[in-house]
Protein backbone atom coordinates (compact mmCIF):
# COMPACT_ATOMS: atom_id res chain seq x y z
CA UNK A 1 0.00 0.00 0.00
CA UNK A 2 2.56 2.16 0.89
CA UNK A 3 4.21 1.99 -2.73
CA UNK A 4 1.01 3.19 -4.19
CA UNK A 5 0.87 5.69 -2.40
CA UNK A 6 4.31 7.04 -3.42
CA UNK A 7 3.64 6.35 -6.52
CA UNK A 8 0.47 8.75 -6.25
CA UNK A 9 2.49 11.18 -5.09
CA UNK A 10 5.34 11.50 -7.70
CA UNK A 11 2.11 11.07 -10.24
CA UNK A 12 0.78 14.66 -8.59
CA UNK A 13 3.98 15.96 -8.47
CA UNK A 14 4.60 15.01 -12.46
CA UNK A 15 0.94 16.47 -13.19
CA UNK A 16 2.29 19.77 -11.44
CA UNK A 17 5.24 20.14 -13.32
CA UNK A 18 3.63 19.36 -16.54
CA UNK A 19 0.94 22.14 -15.23
CA UNK A 20 3.65 24.50 -15.05
CA UNK A 21 5.86 24.17 -17.63
CA UNK A 22 2.17 24.11 -20.48
CA UNK A 23 1.81 27.40 -18.99
CA UNK A 24 5.82 28.46 -19.58
CA UNK A 25 4.94 27.31 -23.80
CA UNK A 26 1.58 28.87 -23.99
CA UNK A 27 2.97 32.43 -22.60
CA UNK A 28 5.79 31.24 -25.24
CA UNK A 29 4.04 30.45 -28.44
CA UNK A 30 1.69 33.95 -27.17
CA UNK A 31 5.22 35.75 -26.95
CA UNK A 32 5.74 34.04 -30.33
CA UNK A 33 2.93 35.17 -31.68
CA UNK A 34 3.49 39.03 -30.84
CA UNK A 35 6.86 38.92 -32.39
CA UNK A 36 6.36 37.62 -35.94
CA UNK A 37 3.32 40.07 -36.12
CA UNK A 38 5.60 42.99 -34.79
CA UNK A 39 8.55 41.32 -37.33
CA UNK A 40 6.28 41.11 -39.99
CA UNK A 41 4.98 45.28 -39.52
CA UNK A 42 8.60 46.00 -40.06
CA UNK A 43 8.64 44.33 -42.73
CA UNK A 44 6.28 45.83 -44.84
CA UNK A 45 7.31 49.07 -43.84
CA UNK A 46 10.71 48.22 -44.59
CA UNK A 47 8.85 47.46 -48.36
CA UNK A 48 6.88 50.72 -48.60
CA UNK A 49 10.16 52.82 -47.84
CA UNK A 50 12.44 50.55 -50.28
CA UNK A 51 8.99 51.04 -52.56
CA UNK A 52 9.20 55.11 -52.55
CA UNK A 53 12.50 55.10 -53.57
CA UNK A 54 11.38 53.86 -56.82
CA UNK A 55 8.42 56.50 -57.62
CA UNK A 56 9.56 58.89 -60.26
CA UNK A 57 6.63 61.27 -59.47
CA UNK A 58 7.43 64.01 -57.80
CA UNK A 59 4.39 64.24 -55.27
CA UNK A 60 2.81 60.95 -55.53
CA UNK A 61 -0.55 60.45 -54.49
CA UNK A 62 -1.53 57.98 -52.00
CA UNK A 63 -4.17 56.63 -49.55
CA UNK A 64 -3.90 57.58 -45.93
CA UNK A 65 -5.38 55.67 -43.34
CA UNK A 66 -8.07 56.76 -41.00
CA UNK A 67 -9.00 54.20 -39.21
CA UNK A 68 -12.40 51.33 -39.54
CA UNK A 69 -10.95 50.78 -42.75
CA UNK A 70 -11.73 54.04 -44.18
CA UNK A 71 -8.91 56.36 -46.80
CA UNK A 72 -8.18 59.95 -47.36
CA UNK A 73 -6.33 61.11 -50.06
CA UNK A 74 -2.92 62.74 -49.93
CA UNK A 75 0.33 63.82 -51.70
CA UNK A 76 3.98 62.92 -50.40
CA UNK A 77 5.63 66.41 -50.40
CA UNK A 78 9.46 65.05 -49.44
CA UNK A 79 9.34 61.33 -50.15
CA UNK A 80 13.85 61.94 -49.72
CA UNK A 81 12.75 61.44 -45.64
CA UNK A 82 10.90 59.64 -43.37
CA UNK A 83 9.48 60.07 -39.45
CA UNK A 84 10.30 56.88 -38.20
CA UNK A 85 9.64 56.08 -34.35
CA UNK A 86 12.99 55.19 -32.54
CA UNK A 87 11.54 54.06 -29.56
CA UNK A 88 9.59 55.22 -25.95
CA UNK A 89 7.36 57.52 -28.13
CA UNK A 90 9.52 58.80 -29.68
CA UNK A 91 9.90 59.81 -33.42
CA UNK A 92 13.10 61.10 -35.59
CA UNK A 93 12.82 62.41 -39.16
CA UNK A 94 15.89 61.13 -40.84
CA UNK A 95 16.65 59.98 -45.07
CA UNK A 96 15.39 57.29 -45.97
CA UNK A 97 18.14 55.05 -46.07
CA UNK A 98 18.75 55.73 -42.98
CA UNK A 99 15.41 55.08 -41.57
CA UNK A 100 15.73 51.61 -44.03
CA UNK A 101 18.93 50.94 -42.30
CA UNK A 102 17.39 51.32 -38.90
CA UNK A 103 14.36 49.05 -39.96
CA UNK A 104 16.77 46.04 -40.48
CA UNK A 105 18.13 46.67 -37.54
CA UNK A 106 15.35 46.00 -35.96
CA UNK A 107 14.00 43.42 -38.12
CA UNK A 108 17.19 41.52 -37.28
CA UNK A 109 16.47 41.70 -33.59
CA UNK A 110 13.04 40.26 -34.12
CA UNK A 111 14.38 37.53 -35.93
CA UNK A 112 16.94 37.06 -33.25
CA UNK A 113 14.05 37.23 -30.39
CA UNK A 114 12.13 34.57 -32.82
CA UNK A 115 14.80 32.14 -32.56
CA UNK A 116 15.30 32.59 -29.17
CA UNK A 117 11.73 31.89 -28.42
CA UNK A 118 11.62 28.79 -30.54
CA UNK A 119 14.73 27.14 -29.45
CA UNK A 120 12.98 27.44 -25.52
CA UNK A 121 9.70 26.46 -27.24
CA UNK A 122 11.37 23.30 -28.36
CA UNK A 123 12.97 22.91 -25.18
CA UNK A 124 10.14 22.77 -22.99
CA UNK A 125 8.25 20.46 -25.55
CA UNK A 126 11.08 17.82 -24.73
CA UNK A 127 10.89 18.30 -21.27
CA UNK A 128 6.85 17.79 -21.63
CA UNK A 129 7.55 14.86 -23.47
CA UNK A 130 10.01 13.77 -20.81
CA UNK A 131 7.62 14.12 -17.86
CA UNK A 132 4.50 12.85 -19.53
CA UNK A 133 6.83 9.41 -20.07
CA UNK A 134 7.73 9.27 -16.91
CA UNK A 135 4.32 9.43 -15.86
CA UNK A 136 3.25 6.68 -17.83
CA UNK A 137 6.03 4.79 -16.60
CA UNK A 138 4.76 5.54 -13.12
CA UNK A 139 1.54 3.94 -14.50
CA UNK A 140 2.72 0.84 -14.92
Amino acid sequence: MGENVKKREELEKLAYEYQLLQAQAQLLAQNLELLTIARNELSALKETLEGLKNIDSENPEILVPIGGGSFLKGTILDKERAVVSIGAGYSAEMPLENAIELINRRINEYDTAIQKTQEALRRLDGQLQELAKRAQSLER
